[in-house]
């Protein structure tokens, strides 16, 4: 049962029905892979054919990408800072470290132009995506940059990157879905 005082989000969370196989089918896959419901899988289970399809575009993102997973994470960090996203904050910072992103690095994100902890290639990919996460274009300089450093599925993972988080953040502010308890 959510805390009143800190409820999951504006709808509360979707009600557990074993009359609804899809939501029923959906949070058994995800206990079984988180070991636990995230406050937006709760708040998104009012909607279960979306919460199934929002599910399989994630993973889809993070797990059938050539970016690396500590990269993605990376990435995924500075377009929620990017966006205001305190919700995909609390719940990126723990996968960034346990995906082998030293805290310290997580740390210096706010100000990584100014840090000797990224490489180029991290350099690169956080200029393209924290262009196209504020405004959506990004300049020629940059994207020459990243089609550098990057091979064009690369650079498609980056955008999409990009188009999932930014949307990502606009739904749980939207929605206004608590942050997760932090475990870093």
């Amino acid at each position: 049962m959510p805390d009143t005082k800190s409820p999951i989000s504006r709808l509360g969370a979707a009600p557990e029905s074993p009359d609804d196989a899809i939501l029923a089918d959906m949070f058994a896959r995800i206990r079984a892979k988180r070991g636990h419901l995230l406050n937006i899988h709760q708040a998104a289970g009012h909607a279960p054919k979306m919460l199934r399809a929002q599910a399989a575009y994630a993973t889809a993102l993070r797990e059938e990408s050539s970016l690396p997973r500590d990269l993605q994470e990376l990435l995924i960090l500075r377009i929620a800072q990017v966006n205001n996203s305190d919700y995909e904050q609390s719940v990126h910072r723990p996968i960034a470290v346990a995906c082998g992103v030293p805290p310290a690095k997580v740390a210096a994100l706010p100000a990584w132009r100014a840090s000797p902890s990224f490489d180029a290639r991290e350099r690169a990919a956080l200029e393209f995506v924290e262009q196209a996460a504020l405004s959506g274009e990004v300049d020629d300089a940059v994207f020459a940059a990243a089609k550098n450093a990057f091979a064009p599925q690369g650079v498609i993972e980056l955008a999409s990157l990009v188009g999932w988080y930014v949307g990502n953040s606009r739904f749980v502010r939207a929605l206004r879905i608590a942050s997760e308890p932090e475990t870093i």
